[in-house]
């Protein structure tokens, strides 16, 4: 009886432990897939680039329309990225598995492995800098908290992006003494990371601002020179309200209020302004300037055809069309959003708890508000461009197209046959990307046209082709030269390059460099 016993219990320790053992090392492999996906996809390190791009524009070279569209390209491919790779599937084995290391790392004294919080963790990371890039600041500030107190490890990438984007919310809404205290801790807690200089960078702008403010206020200057120090601080609420005592103000004194409304979310009243700083004939340069942002509002911000209408024809007349011109092409580059839709989408289901569905719900109802907002200002806009007798650019509607305006069949085939040859780029969410030429870098895959180029992690992209197949062939780039042409190249699920899903003799994902015509 008792070797029975005995080999009862070696059989049953033998199988948990095999069983144990094998389900430690599939949680282990989702893991690690997880974090490598996490790493291509999120793109951390491209974020602080461009913030700090953005930070110099905001603090030094307010009026560099060029730094301004390629910011906005690089933030359009920062945390806006399908995350289907990164939906953990758990079976029964896969959570036994993650019960007996969490057991552990319990007995270790250290926090449990939380693969699927880190899986909703990003869900709102790349929500909360949506609303940060389209300068919904309070919305991405109230996300920004609630990750502060949700993530668990302290000493994340997570944790350290969220301080860093907080505090950078908190300065654009004014709130400068919480911002210090974000920025502080993001400092202590990663130095010498990306993250603690650009949080040094910012907090050394808003310091050099306050002195200057502070020795021109004891100086008892002018109004007009606090103004402009203000602005160029970036605090816009109170250069608003120093310009509010001038009596008159000069074209460039209009142009700095307009800007100041326009940084604070006021996009309407800044259009009016820029409008009329566009009509007057006192000061070109001012007027040019007015008019790249009503430029840069029609093509980035507030969409609006009228507006790019108009702007492109006073460019044109000002002398400014190269600006016009760049300003459409980095257009073209700059991504949809995939989180908006992605969460819109999503329905709530019987596997979320009660305080999972009521976070989904509420996170519909903020972009759901947002778009309201939006839709509110485009008709404020649409409101100022008609009072300023802006003629109106009318959406296309596919029938008035084909009965007025479609073109003979013989000028279409004209104008595809002039059109330049350029490449088309597929992504895995079904966005189509066109641009000059496709350089690899490791991971990191950039899209060029003209001035501007366009960051994406290099497993998004599932096809180039050339947007006329029978005029052009892409040639694909190895070291060693290269490699092959043809009208479209597709990767395989391998990440190999082919010329058909069934072909042969693929050109291998690592050796490739570039795709170009």
């Amino acid at each position: 009886m008792k070797k029975f016993f005995f080999f009862s219990m070696f059989g049953f320790l033998f199988l948990f432990f095999a069983m144990a053992s094998e389900a430690i090392v599939s949680v282990k492999l989702q893991e690690l897939r997880f974090g490598i996906l996490r790493d291509q996809l999120m793109n951390y390190e491209l974020s602080s680039q461009t913030l700090r791009e953005r930070l110099k524009q905001m603090f030094l070279s307010k009026d560099d329309y060029m730094t301004e569209v390629k910011v906005n390209i690089l933030e359009s491919g920062i945390m806006n990225s399908e995350t289907e790779g990164l939906d953990l599937k758990m079976n029964w084995k896969d959570k036994f598995g993650l019960y007996v290391i969490n057991s552990v790392r319990f007995l270790n004294l250290k926090s449990p492995l939380e693969l699927e919080e880190q899986q909703k963790t990003i869900i709102r990371l790349q929500f909360a800098f949506y609303m940060e890039r389209t300068r919904k600041y309070p919305i991405a500030s109230k996300k920004y908290q609630e990750l502060e107190e949700s993530i668990t490890a302290t000493l994340s990438d997570e944790m350290a992006f969220t301080l860093l984007h907080h505090g950078y919310c908190l300065v654009m809404m004014g709130d400068r003494d919480k911002a210090y205290v974000k920025l502080n801790k993001a400092i202590d807690l990663f130095p010498g990371s990306h993250y603690a200089e650009n949080a040094s960078l910012l907090i050394s702008f808003l310091e050099d601002g306050q002195k200057k403010k502070e020795e021109l206020k004891s100086k008892k200057k002018s109004p007009e020179e606090l103004a402009y120090s203000l602005f160029q601080s970036g605090d816009y609420e109170e250069t608003l309200k120093t310009l509010e005592s001038l009596p008159t103000l000069t074209n460039d004194q209009s142009y700095i209020k307009a800007r100041s409304m326009e940084e604070l979310g006021k996009t309407s009243n800044a259009v009016k302004e820029y409008i009329q700083l566009v009509k007057q004939k006192e000061n070109k340069e001012v007027a040019i300037r007015a008019n790249r942002r009503l430029l840069l509002i029609g093509n980035f911000y507030q969409e609006n055809k009228s507006l790019v209408a108009f702007s492109k024809e006073e460019a044109t007349k000002l002398g400014d069309s190269k600006a016009a011109e760049n300003i459409e092409e980095g257009k073209s580059l700059v991504l949809k959003p995939v989180i908006i839709e992605k969460i819109l989408k999503t329905e709530s289901s019987a596997n979320l708890s009660k305080e999972e569905t009521t976070e989904l719900n509420q996170i519909k109802d903020e972009i759901k508000l947002s778009l309201e907002d939006s839709k509110q200002e485009t008709k404020n806009l649409a409101l100022v461009v008609s009072e300023e007798k802006i003629p109106l650019v009318p959406e296309s509607s596919p029938t008035s197209e084909k009965k007025a305006e479609e073109p003979p069949k013989n000028v279409t085939q004209n104008k595809e046959a002039n059109a330049p040859l350029k490449l088309k780029v597929k992504l895995r969410d079904g966005r189509e990307v066109v641009c000059d030429e496709v350089l690899i870098e490791g991971n990191l895959a950039s899209l060029k046209l003209g001035s501007f180029g366009l960051n994406l992690p290099y497993d998004l992209i599932v096809s180039v082709q050339s947007s006329q197949p029978k005029k052009g062939k892409i040639k694909i780039g190895t070291n060693t030269g290269v490699a092959g042409e043809a009208s479209k190249w597709i990767q395989n699920q391998s990440g190999d390059w082919v010329l058909s899903k069934d072909s042969e003799n693929p050109v291998t994902r690592a050796e490739v460099k570039y795709f170009r015509l």
